[in-house]
């Protein structure tokens, strides 16, 4: 059953018009609506935003339609005085951070009286949600006009769930320094429990402003503030393809098809749609139209450009400007190359329908996007969704978010005229077996990546929340090694469950490399041999790592794979820790981590006897993070259901079976060992936790290295845990075992720091 969800967004979906004496709702537009409106609508939840025109001569009227939008559709609207809305949305939202979040900063207006408007509205936003929210709701509010929302709720009641998404950019942070508010809008945006962004480029981009601006240091996926922890993601916003497929299918829209294709029979057609925006690079792109004609006579009667330009923030003075640059362009390009039987461009400078937008995306030879700066843009989503049989070219502004999930579009530079004319004719006259391959990769990923994906994955993040906040909240502090030594030695029987990689050796960029020394290998067995004592090594490594390493020691328990398989002490065989797990979906999981093989260098596969693991250590740190974001998300959704579960380790996603995890694995070894007085565990990652939780709240759990942890007691690394094991096993801190053990650690760490420096260079 999902849980309530609440969507705080500037605009509602449906706008109010004034018209004929009456009060009208029209559709809203933009990207954020079209995406987000059939997931909250299939939640059932509730949408807060602005309805449109303030009061005229009929306020009761209007009170009534909004008062029957939110009991029948979910519509909640928020009401802003005209004056406090223009500056609100005209100045600070639309004159100041639109244009600097794109990196446009001489095209930014500084007005402090604007920014009063913006707390204004803010608050106004805020006080609506607080009216209406209850505890057990997930609060999500989105984009630029509303950065101060989720410290407002978070200040007026702490235990909300709180998200963000920001659909535009974040620029980098030396941009974004200019703002004189810039404090302000960071401290609003770290009230959230989840901060989401289109691409990893502009998660990293907040991270640094985050550290520059405040000081504030973070980990590529968290920054932990006042004892809390937020999440940071990079997920891409997607569309609803199905709705798409619905409407090239319908009879109005393929009549609408066969009479383009009359119209433009034997030429080409060159599809752009956009906001009349000065970020979408509308006259960058006339301007390169213009060269094509003039340098390529031949494509002269034999290709039309069809740009539709939405009409946009009429009220903002430099919106007029554009207007005028782009109505002058369009009638000198017509003038200079028209023909009485052919217009080199039909300009549409209205809003279109979208069956009527479906017929364009369909018969359009090439769907041209050159954002000169875009969050992600949709656009070049739906033209691809809405291509069937023949299909055409996406050519794509490396500048738009879209670019990084979109690889087989033909990237342009909007910059560069000549380039992006040559790439428009090579669109042009590109072989059909190579746009099908092209399109066929492309439109896979915009149907898997869609907007109810993009949702459902983010809400899912924003329901974790409390967990995370709860492991953020535990005080990991140093282990009290005198009180644990003590315990240790007064208890007849003792159970120590040792991590392997990471917790005992220092990880390395290749598993082959984190071998342990003998030193490691003689304490672990020592501990081992000590009476009443049994100790376990628990590792998501196969068996034959572990056999290799620990195999001719009799006194310890060994468990590989997250505790699939078992060797007891004494015990020559291995076995499952439950039987009749089968391999046969191998394959399939095999088919989809060998796409991400190919696709992202430094990456590798591991193939274990019940698992397959994807390790993406040598990958480019930020680059690799956001690519296992995805590989767990496709591999989540292709295996929900079944027995198999997808694991985020260190620098790992594997897939194994639920039931072998490293808790249930706890659950074994005290039944089969019997009642312990003493428990110690240690481990280092997500693993790990599921241990920790396993056994009760007096144990010693151990947590090695940063991050969230339920554990009770952290160390910074395994060295610390080398030095525990021989103060257990008798080895006193003069002992040259206990010295060696640790210089062993210590040289390997060396040794992979000079193998990563190396690597990196």
């Amino acid at each position: 059953m999902p849980e309530p969800l609440i969507v705080v967004a500037n605009r509602l979906p449906l706008t109010l018009r004034r018209a004929g004496g009456r009060w009208t709702a029209e559709a809203s537009s933009g990207g954020l609506v079209a995406a987000l409106t059939p997931v909250v609508q299939r939640a059932g939840g509730l949408w807060i935003g602005w309805p449109g025109d303030a009061p005229g001569d009929d306020p009761e009227g209007r009170a009534a339609l909004l008062e029957a939008w939110e009991r029948e559709r979910g519509f909640a609207a928020v009401d802003l005085p005209e004056r406090v809305g223009r500056a609100f949305y005209d100045g600070f939202a639309n004159d100041t951070l639109w244009p600097l979040l794109h990196g446009f900063p001489s095209r930014a207006v500084f007005n402090p009286e604007t920014f009063v408007a913006y707390q204004d509205a803010n608050q106004r936003f805020a006080d609506a949600v607080l009216e209406r929210a209850r505890p057990d709701d997930l609060i999500w509010v989105h984009d630029y006009q509303l950065m101060l929302v989720p410290a407002l709720l978070r200040a007026a009641w702490p235990g909300l769930r709180i998200g963000f998404f920001l659909h535009v950019p974040f620029p980098p942070p030396e941009l974004f320094r200019i703002l004189p508010q810039r404090d302000q809008l960071l401290v609003g945006l770290l009230g959230a429990d989840v901060i989401g962004f289109q691409t990893h480029e502009h998660l990293g981009a907040f991270r640094r402003a985050v550290q520059q601006v405040l000081g504030i240091e973070s980990r590529i996926d968290a920054i932990e503030v006042g004892g809390r922890s937020i999440a940071l993601h990079a997920r891409p916003v997607g569309i609803v393809a199905d709705e798409w497929d619905e409407l090239v299918d319908s009879p109005r829209v393929r009549e609408h098809v066969a009479q383009l294709r009359r119209q433009h029979a034997g030429r080409r057609l060159v599809l752009a749609v956009d906001r009349l925006d000065d970020t979408k690079g509308i006259p960058e792109r006339l301007r390169t139209f213009r060269h094509l004609l003039a340098t390529q006579p031949h494509w002269r009667r034999a290709v039309t450009l069809v740009q539709i330009a939405v009409p946009s923030r009429e009220r903002v003075p430099r919106y007029a400007a554009l207007r005028r640059e782009v109505n002058e362009l369009v009638g000198e390009i017509n003038g200079a190359y028209g023909t009485p039987d052919w217009s080199p461009i039909v300009y549409l400078r209205r809003s279109v329908s979208r069956p009527e937008l479906a017929a364009l995306y369909s018969v359009a030879d090439v769907g041209w996007v050159g954002s000169l700066r875009d969050g992600m843009n949709l656009v070049a989503k739906e033209y691809v969704a809405c291509q069937r049989e023949d299909p055409g070219v996406l050519l794509l502004s490396e500048f738009a978010g879209a670019a990084s999930e979109m690889g087989e579009a033909v990237r342009i530079n909007p910059y560069d005229t000549p380039g992006t004319a040559a790439a428009l004719a090579r669109a042009l006259d590109m072989p059909e077996a190579e746009r099908a391959e092209r399109h066929a990769a492309l439109v896979s990923r915009v149907r898997r990546n869609d907007a109810v994906s993009w949702a459902r994955r983010s809400v899912a993040d924003l329901e974790q929340a409390p967990r995370d906040r709860a492991l953020s909240a535990a005080s990991a502090g140093e282990p009290p090694v005198a009180a644990l030594l003590d315990a240790f030695a007064a208890a007849p029987e003792r159970l120590c469950a040792l991590d392997y990689d990471g917790t005992l050796v220092p990880l390395a960029p290749r598993p082959s490399d984190a071998a342990p020394t003998p030193a490691v290998l003689e304490l672990v067995e020592r501990l081992a041999r000590r009476a009443g004592t049994h100790v376990a090594v628990v590792s998501g490594r196969s068996r034959a790592d572990l056999e290799r390493w620990f195999g001719g020691m009799s006194s310890l328990w060994l468990a590989a794979e997250h505790g699939a398989l078992v060797r007891e002490p004494g015990a020559a065989d291995w076995q499952p820790m439950r039987q009749g797990a089968g391999s046969d979906w191998m394959p399939d999981v095999r088919a989809v981590l060998d796409h991400y093989l190919a696709r992202v260098p430094g990456s590798m596969i591991e193939e274990k006897e019940h698992a397959l693991a994807w390790h993406y250590r040598l990958v480019e740190p930020e680059f690799g993070e956001w690519i296992a974001n995805e590989v767990a998300a496709t591999l989540g959704e292709r295996l929900a259901g079944t027995e198999l579960a997808v694991l985020r380790g260190s620098k790992v996603v594997e897939v194994r079976y639920a039931w072998a995890n490293k808790g249930e694995l706890m659950g074994y070894l005290q039944s089969r060992i019997g009642p312990a007085a003493f428990l110690l565990v240690a481990g280092d990652d997500a693993t790990d936790e599921d241990m920790f939780a396993r056994v009760p709240p007096d144990a010693f759990t151990i947590h090695v290295g940063a991050g969230r942890t339920a554990a009770r007691y952290r160390v910074a690394e395994p060295a610390a845990v080398l030095a525990l094991i021989a103060a257990l096993a008798g080895a006193r801190p003069a002992d040259p075992l206990a010295a060696g053990a640790l210089d062993a650690v210590g040289a390997q760490a060396a040794g992979r720091r000079e193998r990563t420096a190396r690597t990196r260079t």
